[in-house]
């Protein structure tokens, strides 16, 4: 907890309440309806031996609401039985289950406690370790004192036969009651484990997990127990042991991170501590900053987690009480999330692991930016190598994972995040540029966007080309087509994006609020063209589905008051017939024509424009014209059949397909075509983990 002299506070003042849950307490119900359905199977008292034990497993960070979920469950099962639950119990056999289920006791145990226990003889024994762990949490959530661990052993012997009885007395539940066993940081294991006498493998290896779920199956053939595992661990690796050794199935139980929409629930339904009538959305919120606004900021910066986003809203509620006031604009709101101490205050206790990374993790963490930043979804199998999974890859490092179905995710990286990582000295230049990039990125409409590989690309090798003390090509190339390029500073002092580009997303916004539109507003538009290149007002038109350019940078004379505003428009086009005229046109339309109306015909001697046609097939008619050699078009000059006419100072330049490959080497394009031939929206598995380590490896080359 921070000193309540300092800015921001982290002291608990408001009561949250569990949100957007109804998918998760579905899955889990059907999944204990299965094990109530089939215990007889799992007894081997039936000739139907398929049958094998199925677990509700959370293999989550630290904030991804898993101990909150787990604690919560059966009342979320009593909130939901009305809705979500409702036809789950249209079958009398289902309905019955869930109404015994309303009515079952919750036994928590915290597996951090977990040691070993006397009797000497059974120090390394862990079934009893976990038995005596059940005993102890019973009797604590009752308020009754303890048998020592050799009268326990006397009384309970490590059967399940015994031990159920016994908690079910303590508890004061009946025989037919259902009783739920929550175990929660079952990831203790990767260290306790090694003070037990564990089963080992073929290969002469001991694995914990196992010989945990074997101990749950075992208490499983009892009747009307259930169980829920959670806990910060390589799930996925846990998952696939145990199911061809233990024969237990563990369910993941998604959690997913909250969108808007449930923030301002969230926001809505939370009240403070110790005054049930004071909203936590009325402390913040003024008449002039709605809860919308604020959910949308605080998803910016938390991305939804829920262990961020509580932590967030209790120290911007520690602000306000202070200075008396709540948040006159979503714009005061954010600068306070945007300042180094608030940042470094929230995300505190969430980073820990970065400090003690092993070199292998380590060294992933540029692979997993670029995968955030380009919206490169993952599959729940993909591999890094023979003995590790993507997944699990993603909790080592310390991030997030947003599902999008039920086995495909997306790596999420919070906002507030980003200042404890680029204050690790051990960065890379790739790594700071990935980390700016996605600081000024709009994660609002981080996930339901369609992959953006092909235009990240470019936008980091432009980075490089533009900065790079070594001579190149691409910055020569500009320079014998354009005069006005010739003339510009190169190269740029500091490769930051924050403040020479800008790659705008696309798509549907994950925020509630934005529902209606694909892209931004214009007045947020505005504001990207404004922090991008410094100009007060430039409107940019908004089409249906996309904006034109994809990148824009600003150059400036190293002699006189010359500017020159680029905008680079990807279009990664993978059809026989390739870009015509009539797009490049509409590029044109939408980027030089409004910036030469709005500024330039104000500021002739002062501005140029530029926009760069970058594309991954030409049409042949384009092609033709062109003589397959790149081309710049000048003030004045006609395009397109005499169509449009380029406005003054500005130029169009229209990039042959070898020239392209200045930016993306030849073998990259073709993985992205065979990429996108099979999905607008490709996963990983799409592109090839070793496509992906060939983009990041172009990179590091320039470094």
């Amino acid at each position: 907890m921070t000193s309540s002299g300092e800015k921001w506070v982290t002291d608990d003042t408001f009561k949250p309440i569990v949100v957007d849950r109804e998918s998760d307490v579905l899955f889990v119900t059907r999944n204990l309806f299965q094990l109530h359905k089939k215990r007889r199977q799992l007894r081997a008292e039936t000739t139907d031996l398929n049958y094998r034990l199925s677990v509700p497993f959370a293999p989550h960070l630290f904030g991804s609401g898993k101990t909150t979920f787990c604690r919560s469950y059966l009342e979320l099962v009593q909130r939901f039985r009305e809705t979500s639950l409702s036809s789950f119990a249209s079958d009398p056999s289902r309905k019955e289950f869930l109404d015994k289920l309303r009515e079952a006791v919750l036994l928590y145990v915290d597996m951090t406690e977990l040691k070993p226990i006397d009797p000497i003889e059974e120090r390394r024994n862990l079934e009893w370790a976990v038995y005596y762990l059940l005993y102890r949490f019973a009797c604590k959530q009752k308020g009754l004192s303890l048998m020592s661990p050799q009268d326990a052993y006397k009384k309970i012997p490590p059967l399940p036969e015994f031990l159920l009885p016994e908690l079910r007395k303590i508890l004061g539940i009946s025989s037919d009651q259902f009783l739920l066993v929550a175990f929660d940081e079952v990831g203790v294991l990767d260290t306790r484990g090694q003070y037990f006498d564990l089963e080992v493998n073929d290969e002469g290896r001991v694995f914990p997990y196992n010989d945990f779920f074997g101990i749950v199956r075992g208490l499983c053939k009892q009747d009307n127990v259930f169980f829920i595992v959670v806990g910060k661990s390589k799930g996925l690796s846990i998952k696939n042991y145990t199911a061809s050794v233990s024969k237990v199935l563990l369910h993941f139980i998604s959690l997913s991170p909250l969108n808007s929409s449930s923030i301002v629930e969230f926001l809505e339904k939370s009240h403070l501590e110790e005054q049930v009538h004071y909203r936590v959305c009325d402390i913040l919120c003024s008449s002039t900053f709605s809860v919308n606004e604020l959910a949308e900021a605080l998803l910016e910066y938390t991305g939804g987690v829920p262990g961020l986003l509580t932590r967030a809203v209790n120290m911007l509620l520690n602000y306000v009480q202070t200075r008396g006031q709540p948040f006159g604009s979503k714009d005061e709101c954010l600068s306070c999330m945007k300042e180094d101490g608030f940042r470094t205050v929230c995300s505190d206790p969430f980073v820990t692991r970065i400090s003690t990374l092993d070199e292998d993790t380590r060294s992933l963490l540029d692979m997993l930016l670029m995968m955030a930043l380009y919206r490169i979804p993952f599959n729940v199998n993909d591999r890094l190598n023979s003995g590790s999974y993507l997944f699990d890859a993603v909790t080592e490092m310390g991030l997030y994972r947003h599902p999008i179905d039920i086995n495909t995710f997306q790596v999420l990286f919070p906002k507030v995040f980003i200042g404890i990582f680029e204050e690790l000295t051990s960065l890379s230049l790739l790594e700071r540029i990935l980390l700016g990039s996605l600081n000024i990125e709009p994660v609002d409409c981080f996930f339901a966007s369609k992959c953006r590989v092909f235009e990240g690309i470019v936008a980091m090798r432009l980075v490089w080309i533009l900065s790079s003390k070594v001579r190149n090509e691409f910055r020569e190339l500009l320079g014998r087509l354009s005069a006005i390029w010739k003339e510009m500073k190169l190269p740029i002092n500091g490769p930051s994006p924050l403040h020479y580009m800008m790659s705008v997303s696309r798509g549907e916004a994950r925020s509630e609020s934005n529902k209606e539109r694909k892209t931004y507003a214009s007045n947020e538009w505005n504001e990207i063209i404004h922090g991008a290149l410094g100009f007060d007002k430039v409107y940019i038109p908004k089409e249906a589905n996309s904006y034109s350019p994809d990148i824009m940078f600003k150059l400036q004379s190293p002699v006189k008051l010359k500017f020159l505003m680029v905008g680079v428009a990807c279009k990664g086009r993978w059809k026989s017939e390739g870009i015509g005229w009539s797009d490049i046109i509409e590029e044109a339309k939408k980027f030089l024509k409004p910036v030469y109306d709005q500024v330039l015909s104000q500021a002739l001697e002062f501005y140029h424009c530029m926009l760069i046609i970058v594309s991954t097939k030409l049409a042949l008619n384009v092609a033709s014209e062109l003589g397959n050699q790149s081309r710049c078009y000048t003030s004045g000059m006609r395009i397109g059949g005499n169509s449009f006419t380029i406005p003054p100072n500005c130029e169009l330049v229209i990039l042959c397909e070898s020239d392209v490959e200045m930016l993306i080497d030849r073998e990259i394009l073709n993985g992205l075509e065979r990429a996108f031939s099979t999905s607008d929206r490709p996963v990983l598995k799409n592109f090839g983990l070793g496509l992906v380590q060939r983009v990041r490896h172009s990179f590091l080359s320039w470094q």
